[in-house]
């Protein structure tokens, strides 16, 4: 096949299949945003955290339940990049024909405008979906502030930042669609060993399930076996016991409040990374997890 006969088999295709709907990108993003802040937290626990729980049960003062050294490892250096590949293109020269327009994926040859294309975000969120200021930003710090304030007696929670600049205390807001979502995380050491705590809470309006199971198995698309327990009359939290096979998450609760705020508790032996030693046994017994969800404390 030549490049004339080429071109008129890709007018062809164009010309006989109807237009492809608008993407939602609102969708891609809000799914993309959760995904970037789960890494960010497999990131700070993986590296850096894993020298914290060897060093810090050795260091004074350091017993006490958000307790922390401030110290922050140097940085690793950075793996030099892959070469970049070219883009292949329709014709073997990479140039389009003189007097031949480029075909397009649209008869007019205009991306489609609309609301969904181009999603705007809160003033307070700086042009993307996380806000770095106001009312949400702020809530996301006092959540965090509560997480920390509940570690068990005789656990660590570590100050500082991983090697890629993340805070161990990690915190976030974001905007999900039409609703506020918080991620907050702290590691947990005892003696040389290190996991962690996790509260993820979705104001009302969600687009979470409503059955307390399909709830709890939703959270980060872990999945896991489920059971309910009764928490008040009419309300049940799902309770998904693991281990998980991944993201260091072996146990975590969910429940939707009356409100429809959803709050997520999720405890894990170790942080995910490699080469971290975990912890013996678990921070919390299921009844907290329960009533940390359950309660106003994370709502």
């Amino acid at each position: 096949m030549d490049e004339n006969e080429l071109r008129d088999a890709m007018r062809a295709t164009i010309t006989q299949h109807s237009e492809p709907p608008p993407m939602e990108s609102r969708t891609a993003l809000v799914t993309a945003r959760r995904a970037a802040r789960r890494r960010n937290i497999m990131a700070c626990a993986g590296t850096a955290v894993v020298v914290l729980g060897v060093t810090l049960a050795a260091l004074p003062g350091q017993g006490n339940p958000g307790g922390g050294t401030g110290w922050a490892p140097a940085a690793a250096p950075s793996a030099p990049s892959a070469p970049v590949e070219p883009f292949p293109t329709v014709y073997p020269s990479g140039a389009v024909p003189s007097g031949e327009p480029f075909p397009t994926a649209f008869p007019s040859g205009q991306v489609p405008s609309g609301e969904n294309t181009k999603p705007s975000w809160p003033a307070e969120a700086s042009g993307d979906a996380t806000a770095d200021s106001g009312v949400h930003y702020q809530k996301g710090v006092a959540l965090l502030e509560k997480l920390i304030e509940v570690a068990p007696a005789g656990y660590t929670v570590p100050t500082g930042n991983s090697p890629d600049d993340i805070p161990f205390r990690y915190h976030q807001a974001a905007i999900e669609g039409d609703h506020w979502s918080y991620l907050v995380s702290v590691p947990l050491v005892k003696d040389g060993g290190t996991g962690r705590i996790i509260v993820e809470v979705h104001e009302p309006n969600n687009d979470q399930p409503a059955d307390p199971c399909e709830l709890a198995q939703s959270f980060w698309g872990i999945g896991g076996s489920c059971e309910k327990r009764a928490v008040r009359p009419g309300e049940e939290a799902g309770i998904v016991a693991g281990p998980s096979t991944r993201d260091g998450v072996d146990q975590w609760v969910a429940f939707q409040h009356p409100d429809d705020t959803v709050v997520f508790v999720a405890q894990g032996l170790s942080t995910g990374g490699e080469g971290v030693r975990p912890l013996k046994s678990l921070p919390f017994t299921v009844d907290q997890l329960v009533e940390f969800a359950a309660g106003d404390g994370f709502k």
